[in-house]
């Protein structure tokens, strides 16, 4: 019963989630747009790349992040004491962690990489690819549950498959 109430608060914590996520990120940019350091507490750095670029790539991974918590919040909804593992919670998780693995992609490698691409458009031949130990631990992370995801999708299968023959 334990870990029920714990999935059931878990999951408040990610609905307001999705909504703070975007609300902070449009703060953010409403601040940098203005030329302030922050806005309504948000802070905002482009990161070098021109604020049209980073904005959209805030937008996106802003969206990305509200858009992982979702499945995530339905499967913690789902979790009962007679049931801890519902017959969504792989394709549920696996939403999740595709997504979350996309707003990390966005957040890490897409902004270094549009800084190579505009430099080298630019001519600029001493361009630098750089991503900071944090992107690579994210992505590391990311990538993981992503991996534990496929992997509970195949576990799913399996079950149903033996199901099928019995």
């Amino acid at each position: 019963m334990r870990l029920v109430r714990a999935a059931r608060r878990l999951r408040w914590l990610l609905w307001a989630g999705m909504v703070i996520a975007p609300l902070l990120t449009l703060a953010g940019l409403v601040g940098a747009w203005q030329g302030a350091s922050s806005w309504g507490g948000a802070g905002f750095d482009a990161g070098g790349l021109a604020l049209g670029w980073a904005t959209a790539l805030a937008l996106a991974q802003g969206a990305l992040v509200a858009a992982a918590l979702h499945p995530l919040a339905r499967l913690l909804g789902e979790v009962t004491p007679e049931q801890l593992f519902p017959p969504q919670a792989s394709r549920r998780f696996g939403r999740f962690a595709t997504l979350l693995l996309a707003a990390a992609l966005v957040h890490g490698v897409l902004p270094a990489l549009v800084a190579a691409w505009l430099a080298y458009r630019r001519g600029d031949v001493h361009m630098v690819l750089s991503l900071d130990g944090a992107d690579l631990l994210s992505l590391l992370v990311t990538a993981v549950l992503w991996l534990v995801a496929r992997f509970f999708d195949a576990a799913a299968r399996l079950e149903e498959d033996q199901r099928s023959i019995v």
